[in-house]
């Protein structure tokens, strides 16, 4: 008895020492019905997870926080996250997030169109054979690729938000591994990268819009030795509101920045994203052009085992979706995705299959 009533105040203090910060368990379940030519349907599921989140605010008023928002499998990038905040009048700092200061200022165009557009990636579900991309398709490269960031944003100046990010290195991409060893894919990846973006929102005649431009450079890819180009991304996007209409147009170029200093042929990647939507009440429909090419260069395309060093590799799609919130937590959304891919080589018989998904979601 008397170590019944012992182990019952022990778990009681244990109990109310861990209680001293306000938490909350969110989630998101989704399925995802796909079908298309020249590709294979099916019935799967992407960016399931458990948020479990926590915050409280120090004697001295700053408010400190954490989220452990963990998928059935180890994506190694967003929305996987574990991350901790610290927020004060100087602003907030984020350690361990797994998007850096352009990702979050940007206007993501790319995903707008109902079904998470081409930048969810629930096409690729049913087709993810494409050309041109660079570790993520239609945006700028590093796009929430690791979990290993330190994020800083002060507060906003006279509507001006800024943001700027750390990443020590893009090899470490693995939620699961704690230790500082490179575990990328083949280290064909940047170092260190230093990343600022800022957005400004305004409105102007009526029609109300959001600007962003963003930047980010780093250290060459690790196994090109020192010849490797550093990385040198550029990107800005625009957003445009008039009452139920939205339309968007975002831009990146990466340069020669998947290059080095002594390619014959010279590295080059870039892309854009257009987009439009009109809102019914409920009801959101969409259309939207994505497009990204690149050239490996010469280094590149020896480190990939690439079939050409100067054909410009391409990917567009064309695609146009719909979305109905049923109310409760609950959404669907239907889109149709059209391809058209090209790998550089004209004795190439191309695969550019249209792809039609469907989707439910539940968020509590």
């Amino acid at each position: 008895m008397k170590k019944i009533i012992i182990g019952a105040f022990a778990l009681a203090f244990v109990i109310t020492s861990a209680a001293r910060a306000d938490y909350a368990i969110t989630g998101f379940f989704q399925q995802i019905i796909g079908l298309g030519d020249d590709t294979t349907g099916g019935i799967t599921h992407e960016f399931d997870r458990i948020n479990i989140s926590a915050s409280t605010t120090t004697d001295n008023g700053w408010e400190v926080g954490g989220k452990w928002q963990h998928e059935p499998f180890d994506r190694g990038y967003g929305p996987s996250a574990l991350q901790m905040h610290v927020t004060n009048d100087l602003g907030t700092l984020v350690l361990g997030y797994t998007t850096d200061a352009v990702t979050n200022t940007m206007g993501r165009v790319a995903a707008m169109v109902p079904g998470g557009g081409t930048d969810a990636g629930f096409q690729y579900l049913f087709f993810g054979s494409t050309q041109g991309d660079r570790g993520v398709r239609f945006a700028e490269p590093y796009y929430a690729h690791n979990g290993h960031k330190a994020v800083y944003t002060p507060p906003s100046i006279n509507g001006v938000n800024l943001s700027i990010s750390y990443t020590p290195s893009h090899d470490f991409n693995k939620m699961d591994t704690r230790d500082r060893s490179p575990n990328g894919s083949a280290n064909n990846v940047h170092q260190e990268t230093v990343s600022i973006a800022a957005n400004y929102s305004g409105e102007l005649e009526g029609i109300g819009y959001t600007v962003a431009l963003g930047s980010k450079n780093g250290n060459g890819i690790a196994n090109f030795g020192n010849v490797g180009n550093d990385l040198n991304v550029i990107t800005g996007s625009i957003k445009l509101t008039q009452g139920a209409w939205t339309v968007g147009y975002h831009i990146y170029d990466s340069g020669d920045s998947f290059g080095a200093s002594n390619d014959s042929t010279q590295a080059s990647s870039s892309g854009y994203n257009v987009a439009l939507t009109h809102s019914m009440g409920n009801i959101v429909i969409g259309a939207g052009y994505s497009e990204q090419e690149a050239v490996n260069g010469t280094m590149y395309n020896t480190a990939t085992a690439g079939s050409s060093e100067n054909g410009v590799r391409n990917t567009n799609i064309t695609h146009f979706g719909i979305s109905y919130n049923l109310g409760g937590g609950v959404g669907t959304y239907i889109q149709m995705s059209d391809y058209d891919i090209n790998d550089g080589d004209s004795m190439t018989t191309e695969t550019s299959p249209q792809v039609i998904f469907a989707g439910i979601s539940l968020g509590f």
